[in-house]
C-alpha cells in the first residue's frame, strides 16, 4: 500500500555531485581543478537567484555555461569550446551519492510516492536520470522550467503540489540545499535536509524536522515510523 507522505528529490547536490566534476576538470586545469568546481557550482546558483529576483528567466543550462565560463576566469584558466562543450556534457552523467540507489531502493520498496523537483532543464533531467539509473525510483520529474523560476522562488514548490495533486503539508522536499529546504518550509511544504558532510545550515533559517546523513538513514526513519 502507498505511503500517505509524497517525496519530492532535489537533483544536483542531493542526488548527483556536482562538485566531483573536478575529476574531468583537472586533466586541463591540474590542482586548480577542485577550487574551479566549486566555484562553478556557486556562480550556477547565484546566477539563478539573481535571474529569479529580476524576474527573468534563462535555460539552466544557459546559466551552468556562464558559470563555468567565470569560474574558469576566476581561475585564469582559458580552454578551447570544445573542451567547455565536453565539460558541459559531463553535466548529463554526473556520479551518485553512494547512499542514493540503496536509499531509493528501500524507498521504493515501501510503496513510497516519489518525484524528482529540480533546476535543471528538462534535457539535462532526461539525460541525467537515464545515465545515472535514477529513472526507475521516480514517477518522473518536475523541472523549475515549468514555471520560468528558479528555486527557492515559491512559484516552484507550488508547481510541484499541482502536479502531485496534493497540499504542500502532504509533500516532503527531501534536499541537501538549505536555501532549498528554507524556501519549501516558507510556502508550508515538510523537509528532510541531507546533511553528508556534517556542514553548517544557513542563518537565515533554522533546520527541518527531519535531518539525516544519508538516503539511507532517512529510509530507516520512514520504516520505524519515526518522522511525523
Amino acid at each position: 500500500m502507498a505511503v500517505a507522505e509524497a517525496l519530492v528529490f532535489d537533483m544536483y547536490g542531493t542526488l548527483v555531485d556536482p562538485i566531483r566534476i573536478w575529476k574531468a576538470l583537472e586533466q586541463d586545469t591540474g590542482k586548480a581543478a577542485p577550487r574551479i568546481a566549486e566555484v562553478w557550482r556557486q556562480k550556477q546558483l547565484e546566477y539563478s537567484f539573481r535571474l529569479t529576483v529580476m524576474e527573468r528567466y534563462e535555460d539552466f543550462e544557459r546559466v551552468t555555461r556562464k558559470a563555468l565560463d567565470h569560474a574558469l576566469a576566476t581561475a585564469g584558466s582559458d580552454l578551447s569550446d570544445d573542451k567547455k562543450a565536453a565539460l558541459m556534457a559531463q553535466y548529463d552523467d554526473l556520479e551518485t551519492f553512494p547512499d542514493v540507489l540503496p536509499g531509493l531502493r528501500r524507498l521504493r520498496d515501501r510503496g513510497q510516492r516519489m518525484l524528482v523537483f529540480s533546476n535543471g532543464s528538462p534535457r539535462m533531467l532526461d539525460a541525467i536520470m537515464r545515465k545515472a539509473a535514477l529513472a526507475p525510483y521516480f514517477e518522473g520529474y518536475v523541472s523549475v522550467d515549468e514555471v520560468r523560476a528558479f528555486k527557492p522562488s515559491p512559484r516552484t514548490y507550488r508547481r510541484v503540489a499541482e502536479r502531485l495533486g496534493r497540499p504542500l503539508g502532504d509533500i516532503r522536499l527531501v534536499s541537501s540545499n538549505p536555501f532549498d529546504v528554507i524556501g519549501a518550509e516558507a510556502v508550508g511544504m515538510k523537509a528532510a535536509w541531507v546533511n553528508r558532510g556534517g556542514g553548517l545550515f544557513d542563518w537565515l533559517g533554522s533546520p527541518p524536522d527531519v535531518v539525516v546523513e544519508s538516503l539511507t538513514e532517512l529510509a530507516h526513519l520512514l520504516e520505524a515510523g519515526d518522522v511525523g
